[in-house]
């Protein structure tokens, strides 16, 4: 018979927060994606930016730059960017982690001599290795934390097997390269967190020689709103149980705060709260967050990605547009998100700002009468909850990717029947914002 089970009690894992590791300014890595984009005012720059991250601790930043950016044509080079940044980040004694992109999401940014050839072409190959020797020239002075070899590039992918054996081959002797010229680097693939988990065969065999496990982290559902925000450790955990062994770098991570992504400012700062709270639980296995990004879009920058990606969907421009830390208005308003990410920073020991934290409470964890306990384990047709402090209530039932699919109200019972739920994973919490969730699976 197939059985649902408890395999993770997020509502005890609170408790536990104090007692696992922390994360720690030397082996967890705080970066801020600082790009300025189209700034409304020439006093807030890429420096004034800069200083932002580095004043709440950023140990780390990201150089994107897509290969179409270097060769600009068939054999015609411009390392202007290159040459900027081996001056720039190392002034600011900054490591980079440098994307150098075939493909960037669901677009090829090769010369359009390479356009039609595969991957594993070796004429291909010997090209993006000619482009690594000119980067390492212009580049001297840089100290790279890692190179990321193509962004989110399972978007251009799909599910052509084709295409990602010959991508794999392509990355292996790009990576084993790379690493020739530059000692001690390490290498990794940024792939979309849904691209991890439904690709993930595929992936797990590109990510063999990997040694980082890059990913974009943005929880959506396919129409582009927002997942509740305590999916994450979930999330978290997937990622972890796939790649157990390997550190995991989020190179791109954000949360949209307009409402038409049925989102809003509190909802992006609990989303940083939330974050930093599991963060802790999993520092061991998450090296690096990179918070996407510093400032909002302006209407110009809209319309750009817009047809840079060849989308015109309203509610996924609004995220593109509202994912920044500050509002796009004026000098620019720091958002509610980035004092909370200043705030779980501080609390951390990655800075010393004079600010008051924490702003959300969420890490007040020390009422360990409020757990909610969900039992047995395993479990098959019902479902028994322990509620602690709490009066018995009404509860929601959610499904692996945030969906309500159950809803009990004005419960008088302490046990759940859920025979008529599917295999999978679910989370339940009590109708009370306050209170973290508790997990399921039903196999």
């Amino acid at each position: 018979m197939k059985q649902k089970f408890l395999i993770l009690t997020i509502c005890a894992l609170l408790n536990m927060i104090n007692i696992q590791a922390q994360i720690v300014p030397s082996k967890n890595k705080i970066a801020v994606d600082v790009s300025t984009y189209h700034v409304q005012n020439p006093i807030y720059n890429y420096d004034s930016s800069f200083a932002i991250g580095s004043d709440l601790g950023m140990t780390e930043v990201g150089l994107f730059v897509n290969w179409t950016m270097l060769e600009t044509s068939p054999n015609v080079f411009d390392f202007t960017v290159l040459n900027i940044a081996n001056t720039y980040y190392p002034s600011k004694g900054i490591a980079v982690d440098l994307n150098l992109n075939p493909i960037n999401t669901n677009r090829l940014e090769v010369p359009s001599d390479l356009a039609s050839m595969a991957f594993d072409n070796p004429v291909f190959i010997n090209r993006y290795k000619t482009l690594l020797d000119s980067v390492k020239k212009h580049t001297s002075n840089i100290t790279f934390s890692s190179l990321v070899i193509g962004s989110e590039f399972d978007a251009y992918l799909g599910t052509d097997a084709v295409k990602w054996k010959q991508y794999t081959t392509f990355y292996d002797s790009a990576s084993v390269y790379a690493k020739k010229i530059w000692t001690g680097l390490k290498v990794a693939a940024e792939l979309q967190f849904p691209g991890l988990i439904n690709q993930n065969a595929l992936a797990q065999k590109l990510n063999t020689n990997s040694d980082y496990i890059g990913v974009s982290y943005y929880p959506l559902f396919a129409d582009f709103t927002v997942k509740p925000v305590y999916t994450v450790p979930f999330d978290m955990d997937t990622l972890i149980d796939l790649y157990p062994s390997k550190p995991i770098c989020f190179y791109q991570y954000g949360y949209p705060s307009s409402t038409v992504c049925k989102s809003s400012d509190s909802l992006q700062a609990q989303f940083i709260a939330q974050t930093f709270l599991y963060w802790d639980f999993f520092a061991a296995h998450i090296r690096l967050i990179d918070f996407t990004w510093i400032t909002d879009l302006d209407v110009a920058a809209v319309n750009y990605y817009s047809t840079y990606y060849g989308l015109s969907d309203p509610v996924f421009l609004e995220f593109l547009r509202s994912i920044g830390l500050r509002k796009w208005n004026g000098n620019g308003t720091d958002k509610l998100a980035l004092n909370e990410l200043r705030c779980q920073a501080k609390q951390r020991g990655y800075n010393s700002l004079p600010i008051v934290c924490p702003l959300t409470g969420v890490n007040d964890n020390t009422n360990s009468g409020n757990d909610i306990r969900i039992y047995p384990n395993p479990a098959s047709e019902s479902l028994n909850i322990s509620f602690g402090n709490y009066q018995k209530q009404s509860i929601q039932i959610f499904n692996s990717t945030g969906n309500l699919v159950k809803e009990i109200k004005n419960l008088q019972s302490a046990q759940i029947n859920i025979a008529d739920l599917p295999s999978g994973f679910y989370f339940v919490r009590v109708k009370d914002d306050l209170q973290q969730p508790c997990k399921f699976i039903k196999e």
